[in-house]
């Protein structure tokens, strides 16, 4: 399949991806629980077993970088192998909290006050947050895990089913124990449908194990348990964690009786609305629709939906025609334009009050011409690029490309995903033909390169100085990988590109994008252009303020460098490479400074000056002479005194035992001490004896 670029793409197209946090199933699935200014109960540094509240100030994954109440410079946290507790932990088991003492001697009481005021305002992360060790949903989703699947028409039936695949918390699931009659079910992680296992068994009566086929291979008890026992069998080598995969709780009421009409989107083309029955009602929160045409066979044609009261296929009648969506008559129907009041009084039945249906919030942020992915709603395995064709209500009718089909989906819809999905999660994405676009672009750079070469828009060579200061935000290692420059070539070209790298080599890239965006128009002399971040399987985008002529450049890289609290000549006009060409901010003085404050190395450092010490002393000690003592004297032992004065064996002295020191930092750690260390501090070393002389 030809290389696709969606930057590339929406250029050539002169559009927009639609806004990702529109797509909040994808949101959800990357969400770990942990926010940024959340509060937390962490151990001081220097003793595992006191407590001081922590505020969380950068979230990486399982990484946190938090700053205690108080303190002026914040850390880095792993809480996989940290003592971190929710607020109010250590006032349940009684464990002591208290600033540590260099906070205590700045503020004195006034720290009660500053920790009242950062409760008040605070917010805590969750146990579950923290017992999941900071792993989003995708990363707790295993192969081989077990999951229930509702039926599409009973809210009470359930099969068990087996994960295939997780692809960005898009599930491929086999129902166990199924023939060719079933195929393999690609459904989100987040879809109300799915349940954890054991979810049946723990509600009981009337939720129920059916198989989904068209016949019932397991409707001998025998079988059923057997297969129950063996699906129970296989999910102890991967347990579901239970709070994975959650069905909705928050349904209300609905109004609906059994025989109402109303309009519903036709489930086997999701492109023309069509009359339909409610045909019957399971509880207060559940109930089924079918199409008028297949009252009788509705579960084999597919054509009904199971619903609440808000779900968003169904719609009172005339609201296909008040929005312009494609009404199809049903096949009862006479020659001549559909008419509802005719149909109702042919029919002897009622329609559903509007009120039945809820209040659907209306589109916002989705315009005509966006683009995004989505599946094929005919074939679930394929992913098309896609663009919105119109907006109706909290519908968007999207066409797949290359296909040039027309499907309408609801906006929360989880088979509609961002641009840049696919890519992110290693996922074939089908693609419009873009060679044609391609071209002409080129050709436009060929006849005008010579033009702007000498103008304020070409822009000369931008030098990535990775040996100077790189700052808390960049990455030495990735910063290295980099290529030494960037250009010449068409300024804005040149300044994404520099500026994309960057990116892509900070700890944090989608952090580090959103410091950079810029809300409302840009200073003057400045142009706003979009940039892209991948975190995961998700792709960040924002418009970011650039140069638009050559003069600019050198001051415009100057103060993004000094915006990562980085060597103002971290990248820029000039190459600096020492000992050649040395920094002129001396950032290497930085450097040093920061490797002497760093505690590895410090220990490092007194650990060789012991050693060098005892060397030392052990070779200044006095050696006196030794004499063989008489034949007779027992071999190994020291001989008779004589002159006053002991005589030692001829053995060689023993080694020199390292002071009480060396040994008390040469003792390591117990395993839970490990698990449980402070943050900050480093590893203890290696146990061993003292080096001898």
């Amino acid at each position: 399949m030809a290389e696709f670029d969606w930057n590339n793409y929406l250029e050539t197209s002169k559009s927009v991806a639609v806004p990702e946090e529109l797509f909040s199933h994808v949101e959800t699935s990357l969400y770990n629980g942990i926010k940024q200014n959340m509060l937390l109960e962490v151990c001081h540094r220097n003793n595992p077993d006191v407590y001081w509240i922590a505020e969380i100030t950068m979230v990486c994954g399982h990484v946190l970088r938090i700053k205690f109440i108080g303190a002026e410079s914040d850390f880095w946290c792993d809480i996989s192998n940290t003592k971190v507790h929710p607020l109010g932990w250590c006032g349940k088991y009684d464990e002591l909290i208290e600033p540590p003492d260099a906070i205590n001697e700045k503020y004195g009481d006034k720290i009660i006050d500053i920790m009242k005021n950062a409760l008040m305002d605070g917010q805590s992360v969750s146990i579950e947050a923290l017992n999941n060790k900071g792993l989003s949903p995708i990363d707790r989703i295993k192969v081989g895990m077990k999951v229930e699947v509702q039926n599409l028409i009973d809210p009470y039936r359930y099969w068990i089913a087996t994960v295939c695949e997780n692809v960005g918390g898009r599930l491929l699931v086999r129902y166990d124990g199924c023939d060719e009659d079933l195929q393999q079910l690609w459904i989100f992680f987040s879809n109300p449908r799915l349940s954890s296992f054991g979810y049946v068994t723990n509600k009981g009566s009337p939720w129920q194990f059916k198989y989904p086929g068209k016949v019932n291979k397991f409707s001998c008890k025998n079988k059923l348990s057997a297969q129950l026992r063996q699906s129970a069998e296989e999910a102890i080598k991967e347990p579901t964690p239970p709070d994975l995969f959650v069905p909705n709780q928050s349904l209300e009421a609905h109004n609906f009786v059994t025989g109402m009409k109303l309009e519903a989107l036709c489930p086997q083309d999701m492109r023309t609305v069509r009359p339909a029955t409610v045909s019957k009602v399971f509880n207060n929160f559940h109930f089924l629709v079918a199409l008028d045409d297949h009252a009788d066979d509705y579960e084999d044609a597919n054509a009904a939906w199971l619903c609440d009261s808000m779900h968003p296929y169904i719609y009172p009648i005339g609201w296909a025609q008040r929005h312009g969506l494609a009404f199809k008559s049903p096949k009862a129907w006479k020659e001549g334009p559909f008419d509802w009041d005719e149909y109702l009084s042919a029919t002897s039945s009622v329609p559903a009050p509007d009120y039945c249906f809820g209040t659907k919030q209306p589109l916002k942020g989705i315009e005509v011409n966006m683009k995004l992915e989505a599946v094929n709603p005919q074939n679930h395995e394929e992913i098309h690029v896609a663009r919105v064709d119109c907006v109706a209500e909290h519908m968007v009718c999207v066409e797949l490309l290359p296909l040039g089909e027309k499907y309408w989906f609801a906006q929360r819809s989880d088979l509609l995903l961002p641009a840049g999905w696919c890519d992110a999660n290693n996922y074939a994405l089908h693609i419009p033909d873009v060679s044609a676009a391609k071209q002409q672009p080129v050709e436009e750079v060929k006849l005008n390169k010579d033009d702007i070469k000498n103008s304020e828009e070409w822009c000369d060579r931008i030098y990535f100085n990775y040996k100077c200061y790189a700052g808390p935000s960049i990455s030495r290692n990735k910063l290295s990988q980099l290529p030494k420059h960037v250009g010449p070539g068409p300024l804005t070209l040149v300044l994404k590109e520099v500026l994309n790298k960057i990116i892509s080599a900070s700890y944090k890239p989608a952090k580090l994008l959103k410091d950079w965006e810029t809300e409302g128009p840009p200073e003057e002399g400045m142009r706003l252009e979009m940039l892209r971040a991948k975190l995961k399987s998700s792709t960040y985008h924002a418009y970011v303020p650039i140069a638009t002529r050559r003069a600019q450049v050198p001051a415009f890289c100057r103060a993004a460098c000094v915006r990562l609290q980085a060597c103002p000549a971290l990248f820029g006009t000039h190459h600096y490479s020492r000992p050649r060409a040395a920094c002129p901010h001396a950032c290497h003085q930085i450097t040093a400074r920061s490797a002497a404050a760093d505690p590895r190395a410090a220990s490092t450092a007194r650990r060789r000056r012991r050693r060098a010490r005892t060397r030392s002393e052990t070779r200044s000690s006095p050696r006196r002479s030794a004499r063989r003592s008489p034949a007779s004297a027992p071999r190994g032992r020291c001989a008779p005194r004589a002159s006053g004065r002991p005589r030692t064996a001829t053995r060689r002295p023993a080694p020199r035992r390292a002071t009480s020191a060396s040994r008390t930092c040469r003792t390591p750690r117990s395993p839970s001490s490990r698990s449980s260390a402070a943050p900050g501090t480093p590893p203890a070393p290696s146990s061993g004896t003292s080096p001898s002389s």
